[in-house]
């Protein structure tokens, strides 16, 4: 049963420019204050909690990643019917590092069971899985420093300086039964059992080198390590994004986790673990001979590993300049570039299959289906400034007549009927339209149906 996570202070902010990405994380406030009021639900485990620190200057923290990011968590652990809750703060009386108080609620009131020291600056992520399928949740919290020292190059570096640790939850106490560095966690029942299994990857970088590992960490019925690999990496110099799905081939099954991570300032690889169901076997189908080797997945453009079309297969993406295409940004690093077609490939044995081509839109969050008969037929001019999208002929080595253009509108932008376009698609956060010229290329049905909106 999904159980629901009430969060306060939460704070998620994404920014990415077209056919690039960027992230940025809020990194939480200084002062050291008392907590702000709240009124509602969470109201009154932070009056518990202020009760607990007896009116003592703290700072609040906020987990900067993940789902839970709130400095007052509510969570029902124990699958008993009773909400739990974690207060994440600090000290500054005691040292800086981040602190969790846990609390338990009987029903009635909130009691204070205990208050776990941190192990740096800040809270990463704050988690709920169940490892060994009894029902009952435990809890992960990773810690992280936000500046790390750098100063030292003789020794490998960890990136991230993420430290994981996994607690057994009880009503009367919190016993710590683990503590991992890792640069990426990725949490998922790998091996079929009914319990959640852990993906930690740690890149480790230095002047003239960089290393990536993987890890798999299943577990016993008692909580105890059941299965413990680890195994290399293609070297990257920071992790990005995981994902996974399933494979059956012949009477074997096997989970694959596909790893993104950056290559250099500017390119991107994906790498892949098969993991097998049934005896814990671990494969890298993507290394050949030598792991030492950069695949066929590296790209100069930060699209990640998605299930793009939604059939339960994780694809990897790789680039294909489109011919006679252009790219217009007040940006120079951008300015006149080419575009590029997004290819989408799965896996299959050792190789990688092309599934689909889109022209991706990550800033607008949509893609366009490019199908294999338009190359050298149809191109594209893209103008970042007004997210507009126009597709030519191409006659003669050069693009031609105008076949149709797709730009992003804001609601305020649309709702006041400036442009003639028709629409193509309303959702939450843009409206898309077309304007079609009439043409033996394409026709308005299949714009309608190769423009995709991501979900």
């Amino acid at each position: 049963m999904k159980k629901q996570v009430l969060a306060i202070f939460a704070v998620l902010i994404c920014v990415c420019i077209c056919f690039s990405g960027c992230d940025f994380t809020l990194s939480p406030a200084k002062e050291l204050i008392r907590p702000p009021k709240i009124s509602g639900e969470i109201s009154s485990l932070q009056q518990a909690f202020e009760q607990m620190i007896d009116n003592e200057l703290i700072q609040m923290k906020t987990p900067i990643g993940g789902e839970n990011r709130s400095s007052y968590i509510i969570f029902d652990i124990d699958s008993d019917g009773n909400d739990d809750g974690l207060v994440f703060y600090s000290d500054p009386s005691v040292n800086e590092f981040a602190r969790v108080a846990v609390f338990t609620h009987d029903g009635s009131e909130w009691k204070n069971v205990s208050v776990l020291d941190g192990l740096a600056e800040e809270i990463y992520e704050a988690d709920f899985k169940d490892i060994n399928g009894d029902g009952v949740f435990e809890v992960l919290i990773s810690w992280t420093t936000l500046n790390p020292d750098s100063s030292s190059n003789e020794t490998l570096t960890l990136v991230g300086n993420r430290i994981l640790t996994l607690y057994k939850f009880a009503k009367s106490s919190v016993t710590l039964l683990k503590t991992e560095d890792f640069t990426k966690m990725y949490v998922r029942d790998f091996n079929g059992d009914g319990s959640d299994d852990i993906f930690l990857s740690t890149v480790s970088i230095s002047v003239d080198s960089n290393k990536t590992r993987g890890r798999i960490i299943t577990f016993n019925d008692d909580c105890s390590v059941k299965f413990d690999k680890s195994f290399a990496l293609i070297g990257m110099l920071d992790v990005v994004n995981i994902d996974s799905d399933s494979e059956v081939i012949g009477k074997n099954q096997y989970t694959r986790i596909y790893v993104d991570g950056l290559l250099s300032g500017a390119a991107y690889v994906t790498d892949v673990i098969r993991f097998s169901v049934s005896d814990g076997k671990i494969s890298l189908p993507l290394h050949g001979k030598s792991n030492e080797k950069i695949p066929l997945t590296a790209r100069s453009n930060s699209v990640y590993s998605i299930d793009i079309n939604s059939d339960g297969i994780v694809e990897i993406p790789t680039l294909q300049e489109l011919p006679f295409s252009k790219r217009i940004d007040n940006n120079t690093a951008y300015k006149e570039n080419t575009l590029n077609l997004v290819v989408w490939s799965q896996l299959q044995n050792q190789k990688c299959v092309p599934k689909l081509k889109t022209l991706y839109n990550k800033a607008n969050n949509y893609y366009f289906i490019f199908e294999d008969d338009w190359i050298s037929k149809i191109s594209a001019v893209y103008n970042s400034n007004s997210s507009l999208l126009v597709f030519y002929s191409v006659q003669n080595g050069a693009i031609s007549d105008k076949l149709f253009s797709i730009m992003t509108f804001s609601k305020s932008d649309w709702n006041n009927n400036k442009y003639d376009f028709d629409l193509l698609y309303d959702d939450d956060a843009y409206v898309y339209g077309y304007k079609y010229e009439p043409n033996d290329y394409i026709s308005k049905q299949e714009i309608r149906d190769n423009f995709v909106v991501m979900s």
